[in-house]
């Protein structure tokens, strides 16, 4: 017969007393464990909660197989109770010359519906329901929709097959008998749904019962355990520990006589260990060199400047085959320090610097450095780190900090420095003959938008490399040359005279101009040129009467010029301060955006 009780769908509250005797392990080591470990009492806990651990999953085992058990003998009941009145309607629609279809089959099953209030709907049908499906069932408690699609989704084959169904949260016991035909062959079957809602409330009963018993018995248990082991075991592991840490044996064993035989083993045993330990004359030398040739550092032991002994971490380190090619080999040959190294340097401390392999090539490393000059000779040992990895990578990181990702240029904020550090260089007293004038050139491209709506991301972004390139190729290698953001760029020039700007500004308009090539198509962009110096202000630094120029005036003014520059069309420059021109040849400002 199949298990019915593993169909029944049990409420929330039947569920819920399993869950919780589930949950039993876990509140006890969340409640437990943080207790015991201030007061130190770990060991005792552990020991305690194991046992306790195993009971509570018993107990929600129990509990479980309790509940299911309760919901299997009630259904079996159940079916026993009312099979022989679903035999009864099940002759009489048979006796019926047109069976179903007859117009008191409906009446038939309204009564036998009506006979048992447990009886929740009477249904009969033929292929599952599909084909003829008569129901009768209370309105109030029954929706008929759900109860349909329920009847045809598990529409018992067999009469020795009950199931259970669920309809409006409310479960149900399905009993089924055919209906044969005249030939004896079955031809359709009549279902009675009687109510499992009691079943289902005993269930959760016993399940609640048999949790508060779990309870009860689990904190009596593991209060007695952790108790037991916390005055007995605990005060004797303490005495072990105590032994350990003074490295002295103790022949009194009056501590361990009431605990147990395995203390008393584990007594003898420490005892045992710290004898033989001060009797052993082991020479450490021999460890300590176990220790250097394991170790993940070269290891270098030096007399006055000659290296005396290496461990393979040290030979793999200088691009050596063995020993040899190292031994005898002055230390300074290999191992340089950075400067500013002090020899009052604490000893021990990491020191950086480099260390220059057999093949010529240099690493990056950090060294600590133990002297020891107590045998009349100055013996020096050299723990040497590896670190070039880790500077590349930092070198890396302090380089993406100040370039722009996409184009490589520096980005603004390094921009801005330089920016400063350019106009405190140019105020200091010089030649009168040699002074220099600081310029930025703000540029912001034209027809960009265009490129980036009608061809998309890909294409701007390849725009914003080209246009970089070309910037690079327009300017000298000391120029500052910065992506300040989107389609924006700055250049930061040092000049005698404003009229190499103008041949700076006018090549980069050429360059920029020139058509580039993307993926999807060729572009064009053009771009205003914003273009502000010291000199065109009257605020070199050097000899001038006015306060210095800063760098966020000169950049204002040099964005200034460029939307100026953009006001008149674009695809042209403007120096700030003067009422400029257009490069020279250049009447028509406008360009196509897109070719």
């Amino acid at each position: 017969m199949r298990l019915w009780s593993a169909q029944l769908a049990l409420p929330v509250h039947a569920w819920l007393p399993l869950g919780l005797a589930a949950l039993a392990p876990l509140v006890l080591v969340a409640v437990i464990v943080p207790v015991s470990r201030r007061r130190g009492r770990g060991i005792a806990t552990v020991l305690a909660l194991r046992t306790v651990v195993v009971l509570a999953i018993g107990f929600a085992m129990l509990a479980t197989i309790a509940s299911i058990a309760v919901v299997h003998t009630g259904l079996g009941e159940l079916a026993k109770r009312h099979t022989q009145e679903v035999r009864t309607l099940a002759d009489v629609v048979e006796r019926n010359p047109l069976g179903l279809s007859g117009g008191d089959a409906q009446f038939r099953l309204t009564l036998v519906r009506a006979k048992d209030p447990n009886f929740g709907f009477v249904a009969a049908g033929t292929d599952g329901c599909r084909s003829i499906c008569l129901l009768a069932f209370a309105e109030r408690e029954v929706d008929v929709r759900e109860l349909k699609s329920k009847l045809i989704a598990a529409w018992p084959e067999r009469a020795d097959a009950p199931i259970t169904i669920s309809v409006g949260g409310h479960p149900y016991l399905l009993i089924a008998m055919p209906i044969q035909d005249i030939s004896g062959k079955p031809r359709s079957s009549v279902v009675i749904g009687v109510k499992a809602q009691s079943l289902a409330d005993q269930a959760a009963r016993t399940t609640w019962l048999l949790l508060a018993m779990s309870y009860a018995l689990l904190v009596i248990v593991g209060w007695t355990s952790w108790q037991q082991v916390s005055h007995s075991l605990t005060k004797r592991i303490e005495a072990i520990n105590t032994q350990l840490s003074r490295g002295i044996a103790d022949e009194s064993h009056e501590s361990f006589e009431v605990a147990g035989h395995e203390l008393r083993v584990l007594a003898d045993s420490v005892s045992a260990y710290i004898k033989r330990t001060l009797e052993e004359k082991s020479s450490s030398d021999e460890r300590h060199k176990k220790l250097v040739e394991l170790s993940p550092d070269a290891v270098l032991m030096c007399v006055d400047t000659r290296i005396r002994s290496v461990n393979p971490a040290a030979i793999a380190l200088a691009g050596a085959k063995a020993k040899t090619d190292l031994v005898m080999s002055p230390i300074d040959q290999f191992l340089t320090f950075d400067e500013g190294r002090r020899e009052s340097d604490k000893a021990g401390a990491l020191r950086p610097g480099t260390f220059k392999r057999l093949d010529g090539t240099v690493r990056h490393v950090e060294v600590a450095e133990v002297t020891d000059s107590s045998s009349g000779e100055l013996v020096r040992q050299f723990l040497v780190r590896d670190i070039t990895h880790r500077r590349a990578r930092e070198a890396a990181l302090a380089h993406r900090a100040e370039h722009d990702s996409l184009t490589g240029l520096v980005n603004r904020a390094r921009f801005e420095a330089s920016l400063g550090e350019m106009l405190a260089s140019t105020r200091a007293p010089k030649n009168p003959n040699d002074e220099r004038h600081v310029v930025a050139v703000y540029i912001d491209l034209d027809g960009f938008k265009p490129v980036n709506d009608t061809y998309g991301h890909a294409a701007g972004d390849a725009v914003l490399v080209a246009v970089a390139d070309r910037l690079r190729e327009s300017t000298r290698a000391t120029d500052v040359i910065a992506r300040l953001g989107g389609d924006e760029f700055a250049v930061l020039l040092e000049v005698r005279d404003l009229a190499e700007v103008r041949i700076v500004a006018t090549r980069m308009l050429d360059a920029i101009r020139k058509k580039i090539e993307t993926e999807d198509a060729v572009v064009s962009v053009g771009a205003s040129l914003g273009i502000a110096s010291t000199r065109t202000h009257g605020r070199s630094g050097a000899g001038s009467d006015e306060p210095p120029m800063s760098a966020a005036e000169l950049l204002k003014a040099a964005d200034a010029a460029m939307y100026a520059a953009k006001s008149t069309g674009g695809d042209g420059y403007r120096v700030s301060g003067i009422e400029d021109q257009s490069p020279p040849g250049q009447t028509d400002v406008s360009f196509p955006a897109l070719v």
